[in-house]
């Protein structure tokens, strides 16, 4: 019997066996190469978890105005002279547990160019069932730090919290006013009504600054009119004991209401020359 046809037949399986391995080969490769576009996809959606907390899904929206003097009596002419606070208040009428979100939007001059603060991200908030929540002056002012690494210290705000809700809510702007150095002198109280607008918000980014980390600026600039011949106060003493710079001592700040002579402890001072 002739060995030529088994021989060939051999060679053929031998053929055969090699390309089979090399499709394993070319598979193997194609897996790792899916494999490797799955892992960039997850570290993709991992970037956008870190990114933003959460997104939700709204229904309502509110716009509270807000007044706040934080610095020092608001004198620029925009109102009168004088303290102004406001809180803003918001309550959870159902029996679920709801996500919120709230931004800040700055009042600019009519006609002015849009700046990087004017509008602040939506910051999250949960609301237990019949649950409420109250943000006031310095809530609002916390908005602005940091935004891409900048705060801003604001010795005067004043604009709009927007609040954007799942559901209706029960939304009350609470005002008060007074004198640069007297208890308040007036009230006023606003329900907010609200809007339906449909709308998917992607609150802002989960990273802090760490304290003592990021730019801070100064809103309006220090020897703007909005501070007339005054200087911003500067704090020292306290708990923390804050030193004053070299060439003034620190006193005890009369226009609050601790007083050392009276027993207080951990009344913070002021710089005076």
């Amino acid at each position: 019997m002739s060995m030529a046809p088994i021989m060939g037949i051999k060679l053929s399986e031998v053929m055969i066996m090699k390309q089979l391995k090399l499709f394993k080969l070319f598979f193997i490769l194609l897996g790792l190469a899916s494999g490797s576009g799955f892992i960039d996809s997850q570290q993709t959606a991992q970037a956008e978890t870190k990114k933003y907390a959460e997104v939700i899904k709204t229904e309502y929206q509110y716009a509270a105005k807000i007044t706040c003097s934080l610095l020092l009596p608001h004198q620029d002419g925009a109102l009168a002279r004088g303290i102004y606070r406001t809180t803003v208040n918001i309550h959870n009428p159902t029996n679920k547990k709801i996500s919120i979100a709230a931004k800040v939007a700055l009042a600019t001059q009519f006609g002015s160019e849009p700046g990087p603060f004017d509008v602040t991200p939506f910051k999250g908030a949960e609301l237990q069932p019949d649950g409420a929540v109250g943000i006031n002056c310095f809530d609002i002012a916390s908005y602005f730090c940091p935004i891409d690494g900048v705060c801003v210290d604001f010795a005067f705000l004043e604009g709009f919290l927007v609040v954007k809700s799942p559901v209706p809510l029960d939304v009350v702007s609470v005002y008060t006013a007074r004198h640069t150095e007297s208890d308040v002198e007036s009230i006023a109280i606003e329900t907010v009504p609200p809007r339906k607008i449909q709308d998917t918000v992607k609150l802002g980014s989960t990273e802090h600054a760490k304290p003592g980390e990021g730019k801070r600026i100064d809103y309006p600039p220090k020897g703007s009119a909005a501070y007339s011949d005054q200087k911003p106060k500067q704090m020292c003493g306290g708990i923390a004991g804050f030193p004053c710079p070299e060439g003034m001592k620190c006193v005890d700040d009369p226009s609050d209401n601790c007083d050392p002579t009276k027993g207080d402890a951990d009344c913070a001072g002021m710089c005076v020359k």
